[in-house]
């Protein structure tokens, strides 16, 4: 595994003929020597989170967007990504982008959340402070977590059923011949409008490789257009 994807995104080329993921984007949740696991953000479904759960929805704020999305072909429990810092586990990044960014002895990074152990007299086990930092996203599978973002309608939501997976080895072969881009995950990419989420995304891509090769071209980012 030569570099660790997870937090990031995964986007079809124009070349992908799969029909699980043509015109896909893939949010890799975790990347690593045993394969990878993701969960694709603009495949919606009919189906409705309201459907499945039993609930006095008469009283009370509920979310309109509650569908469920698919998120691969691999049956899996059913998940929700969302952008409540706290609520279950961050998407962000496993490791740091650069080499300046480095760890103390006693602290570590977890998709894009760093814990740091202190030493603290009242406490023979020490204490921990925990930095959410700013992940694109969130993940539970909890049920209270699931039924409390249904009635969160202030809260960005992606209900989503099944996953996608890869062995060891896998992705990096598929990266290999061509048949996905790598993008950084954004919030508003995630909770985009499904109908524009992979062109943009591939728009984006493009300017990437095009500011490498000219640094300092200016681009209007296409999701503001």
């Amino acid at each position: 595994m030569k570099t660790n994807l997870s937090g990031r995104l995964l986007i079809a080329s124009p070349y992908l003929s799969d029909p699980n993921f043509m015109r896909s984007v893939v949010l890799i949740i975790r990347h690593d020597v045993e394969g990878a696991f993701g969960l694709l953000i603009n495949r919606p479904t009919l189906r409705r989170f309201r459907e499945l759960v039993e609930m006095n929805l008469s009283t009370g704020s509920v979310r309109e967007d509650d569908f469920i999305f698919q998120g691969g072909p691999v049956d899996g429990p059913l998940l929700a990504l969302h952008d409540l810092a706290g609520v279950g586990e961050p998407c962000g990044q496993a490791e740091p982008k650069n080499d300046a960014e480095f760890y103390g002895p006693m602290e570590s990074h977890s998709q894009g959340a760093k814990h740091t152990v202190f030493d603290h007299p009242a406490e023979p086990w020490g204490s921990m402070s925990i930095e959410l930092g700013n992940p694109p996203a969130w993940i539970t599978g909890d049920d209270d977590h699931l039924r409390i973002l249904l009635r969160r309608p202030d809260a960005r939501v992606r209900y989503v059923h099944q996953y996608s997976g890869w062995g060891p080895g896998q992705l990096e072969d598929e990266l290999e011949m061509g048949g996905w881009l790598i993008g950084d995950a954004t919030a508003d990419l995630i909770f985009g409008n499904v109908d524009e989420i992979w062109e943009t995304a591939v728009k984006r891509c493009g300017h990437e490789i095009l500011a490498s090769i000219s640094p300092g071209i200016r681009f209007v980012d296409p999701i503001v257009n």
